[in-house]
């Protein structure tokens, strides 16, 4: 089964708003092959904070039940693994991860009309979000023909990578799509990116039933995230 993955992240219950998730330091296993908890920063929580006021909560997108996914639900950066180095920014926006070193990030599922949705929005510091979207940008037409990744040890197939129609309403947005083929099920997946100011939302989605069809981001789903961000 395709999974859509979120950053590294610690599950920060009773610390900060809804259970949001904070970005830490690269986690080492602990030789049971149980995930590590990073180390995180009382500023990283304080962004969480903020970004979980941003995000979208359960009732906010008509004909959607959004939750907040749990900590073995969520693929951390690291464990994504591009075979085409030059194709990392689209591995990851695609596998459901943040592009480059946010300082907090806080992940949403989405599930309605068919689509499964994973909302990330991350926060950057300095001008490291827009170079985020840069890079995302520029490796679009380079890794246009497909690549191959890893996600947390399940091989993927993405075939070809297409620019798609990007929302209005932010600072800055993009679109794409791809086929993304593992254990010969072939799905579509849809990565909308939108930026205002230093926050990114990586919001992407794949159909419910998983077949290979015409799909997009719903609709629904961007406007009231666009909206949340104001």
């Amino acid at each position: 089964m395709l999974r859509l993955w979120g950053s590294a992240v610690l599950v920060l219950c009773g610390l900060v708003s809804a259970c949001d998730v904070a970005s830490g330091d690269s986690a080492t296993g602990d030789g049971l092959g149980l995930k590590a908890a990073p180390q995180v920063s009382a500023s990283a929580v304080a962004g969480a904070e903020g970004l979980g006021r941003e995000v979208i909560g359960d009732g906010d997108v008509d004909g959607f039940s959004v939750t907040v996914p749990a900590a073995y639900g969520v693929v951390r950066q690291q464990d994504v693994r591009v075979a085409q180095s030059a194709c990392g920014s689209a591995g990851y926006a695609l596998s459901g991860t943040v592009v480059g070193k946010p300082t907090s990030t806080v992940v949403r599922k989405a599930s309605g009309e068919g689509a499964v949705v994973t909302v990330v929005l991350a926060e950057y510091v300095g001008e490291q979000a827009q170079g985020a979207m840069g890079d995302l940008s520029a490796v679009v037409s380079e890794c246009a023909g497909g690549f191959a990744v890893t996600v947390n040890g399940e091989e993927r197939k993405v075939g070809k990578v297409a620019a798609e129609i990007a929302p209005a309403g932010a600072d800055q947005a993009m679109a794409l799509g791809a086929v993304v083929e593992s254990g010969g099920v072939k799905t579509p997946v849809k990565v909308v990116v939108l930026r205002k100011g230093a926050t990114v939302g990586y919001i992407s989605a794949v159909p419910a039933d998983k077949a290979d069809r015409d799909f997009a981001v719903p609709t629904a789903v961007l406007d009231a995230q666009l909206v949340k961000l104001g």
